[in-house]
């Protein structure tokens, strides 16, 4: 134990952790969303949790601060703030950093904006938080360019079980026909 603190290797192992579970936690918090936005009575249902909702969204950016900020004491790569908290910036890996740190940007200014709906105004709002999908999406990117867990079996399973529900429920609300006539059409009784 004294071995891997010491050569940094405590940093690596918390990274490793923390990043695995905020691509599980904001996996949910998408699919999450995405029940509950959809149409129908499903979605009048799971919008009555929208705690739950809130809580795996606040608990994605926790794990993916410390994910990034334990990437600070890993002596392998030795990132700089700047490198973690600047798109591209990074000297290891710079287009893998860079989409993890985009996510990052995204999904926080996004999620916390939840805070600030009524001054935004609801609407507007809803329109900029359908972008978090392509936030989580730059993150599980991300996940799988980078990192010593990116091709091991145990860690495509994981990311395929808590990612393909969100990404079908991604696939059928972008599908999913809309019930609003088109600008300039006038609906057919």
């Amino acid at each position: 134990m004294i071995d891997l603190i010491q050569t940094g290797g405590l940093f690596w192992v918390t990274s490793r952790a923390a990043g695995t579970a905020a691509l599980v936690l904001a996996s949910l918090a998408v699919g999450f969303g995405l029940l509950a936005s959809s149409r129908g009575n499903l979605g009048r249902k799971v919008a009555e949790l929208r705690p739950v909702h809130e809580a795996l969204s606040l608990a994605t950016l926790a794990a993916a601060l410390v994910h990034g900020l334990a990437l600070l004491g890993d002596q392998y790569v030795g990132y700089s703030p700047a490198e973690i908290a600047v798109p591209f910036a990074s000297s290891y890996q710079p287009f893998w950093t860079g989409l993890g740190v985009i996510s990052f940007w995204g999904l926080a200014a996004l999620g916390l904006s939840y805070y600030q709906r009524k001054r935004i105004g609801p609407a507007r709002w809803r329109a900029m938080h359908r972008f978090t999908a392509a936030f989580w999406l730059l993150g599980l990117v991300h996940s799988l360019g980078m990192g010593t867990d990116r091709g091991a079996p145990w860690f495509l399973l994981m990311a395929g079980l808590t990612a393909a529900p969100a990404l079908l429920l991604l696939l059928w609300r972008v599908l999913e026909p809309s019930t609003q006539p088109a600008a300039g059409r006038v609906p057919q009784p």
